[in-house]
């Protein structure tokens, strides 16, 4: 039985509702921290640019625009109406000055669309530094200048015990295999459960999806 995944739904639909917000090739997007861009079709209709630091072994960055760090893009001030930076924040050694960058190319009123891990295993090592909270976002955001104009949960409670479900299965020992499996079919029925429910009025999620804008009445 495969790895489930109901974060990856949820995020290619956050993922569609940015794509969303062009029309055409006059508006222009950057993907910070892009990565393999899994979300590029859907920003086809759009300017769509990529930046990333490209240091992981074994993956490839042909497609990338500006090999970059999010901490400093080299692009002009207000090149972008939106910048999508999904799962990077959390390998930002300065999550502030990250943020503050994302402001500077984003255009006045534009908006930085983000996801960023709450509950996760530590990933892509050593470059993993951070977990989220909505109130850590909320601080972050006014650091930064930064409009908030949404904080919620990527997922439901369902799919964080999904996820903690089957990585916790595969931690245990051969002895405890007909647990593992116990608890990868649990991990399958919470991950269609949070597909069909997404419940985020109990216990907590295991991403955020944040929406912030660059105020459009000041300068900085």
């Amino acid at each position: 039985m495969g790895f489930v995944n109901p974060s990856r739904e949820h995020a290619r639909r956050f993922a569609e509702r940015a794509a969303a917000r062009g029309t055409d090739r006059t508006f222009r997007v950057l993907d910070a921290g892009a990565g393999s861009a899994p979300y590029a079709d859907l920003f086809a209709h759009v300017t769509y640019e990529t930046a990333d630091v490209c240091l992981t072994e074994g993956k490839d960055y042909s497609h990338i625009t500006y090999r970059a760090d999010v901490v400093d893009l080299p692009v002009p001030d207000a090149s972008y109406d939106l910048v999508w930076c999904s799962q990077t924040l959390e390998h930002v050694r300065d999550p502030d000055v990250a943020l503050a960058e994302l402001r500077r190319v984003l255009r006045p009123g534009g908006e930085a669309w983000l996801t960023a891990p709450f509950f996760y295993e530590e990933h892509e090592k050593p470059w993993d530094f951070w977990r989220f909270s909505r109130y850590g976002w909320a601080e972050l955001a006014q650091r930064a200048d930064l409009e908030v104009v949404e904080i919620e949960p990527m997922e439901g409670f369902y799919g964080m015990l999904a996820y903690a479900l089957l990585m916790g299965g595969r931690q245990l020992p051969d002895e405890l295999a007909e647990d593992r499996r116990a608890m990868t079919r649990m991990s399958k029925r919470f991950a269609e459960l949070d597909l069909a429910d997404k419940r985020t009025d109990i216990g907590m999620c295991k991403n955020y999806q944040v929406i912030l804008r660059r105020p459009v009445d000041r300068a900085r």
